[in-house]
C-alpha cells in the first residue's frame, strides 16, 4: 500500500469493484482469482492502493471485493486473465482509460451512453493488450460520485466508482 500516493497532484482516485472469488471452508480460504493468476490481485494492485482492499455486498447480495486505487498520470495496470482477455486501467492526462475484454464492450458502452453523448467519455476503441490480444478501451472523465457498473448477477459486479 502507498497512502501518500493519493495526495499527489494529477492522481486519479477510484474504487475498482470485482466479484469476490474467495471460498471459505472453515479456517481454509481458497481464492479462485489467485489460483487463476498465480498471485493475489491485491499484491498486483498494492503499489496503486492508498488503503487496503475491503469487501461489501452488492444490490443482489453477492460479495464484491473493492480495491481503492490512486493512479498517477501515465501509470496504470493490466491483468491478463486466461480465456477472457485483460482487465485494467490507466491514467492518461486525468482521463481514466478502462481496459476490458472485447466481450464487455457493448455492456460498458450502454453504461456510458449518457457520458459518451455528453462527451465525458469515449469508446470503445480496439487496442492490443499487454499480451498482444485484442482489448477495448474506454476513456472516461471521472466526476465526483460517478459510478459505472457491469452487473454480473449472483457473481457480483465489475465496476468503477470515483473516490
Amino acid at each position: 500500500m502507498n497512502p501518500a500516493l493519493a495526495q499527489q497532484p494529477g492522481v486519479l482516485r477510484f474504487n475498482l469493484s470485482l466479484p469476490s472469488t474467495r471460498i471459505r471452508l472453515g479456517p481454509i480460504v481458497l481464492d479462485g482469482m489467485e489460483a487463476l493468476l498465480g498471485v493475489s490481485l491485491s499484491n498486483i494492485l498494492d503499489p496503486l492502493m492508498p488503503s487496503p482492499r475491503f469487501s461489501r455486498n452488492n444490490a443482489q447480495g453477492a460479495e464484491v471485493d473493492v480495491y481503492p486505487l490512486a493512479i498517477p498520470d501515465g501509470e496504470g495496470f493490466s491483468v491478463p486473465i486466461k480465456h477472457i482477455g485483460e482487465i485494467g486501467a490507466r491514467n492518461f492526462r486525468s482521463y481514466l482509460i478502462l481496459i476490458l475484454p472485447p466481450g464487455l464492450a457493448e455492456v460498458m458502452r450502454d453504461q456510458l451512453a449518457e457520458d459518451i453523448a455528453a462527451k465525458r467519455a469515449a469508446g470503445p476503441r480496439p487496442a492490443r493488450g499487454t499480451n498482444g490480444g485484442l482489448v477495448v478501451e474506454f476513456a472516461i472523465a471521472l466526476r465526483p460520485g460517478m459510478r459505472k457498473v457491469i452487473p454480473l448477477g449472483q457473481y457480483g459486479e465489475l465496476g468503477v466508482e470515483a473516490a
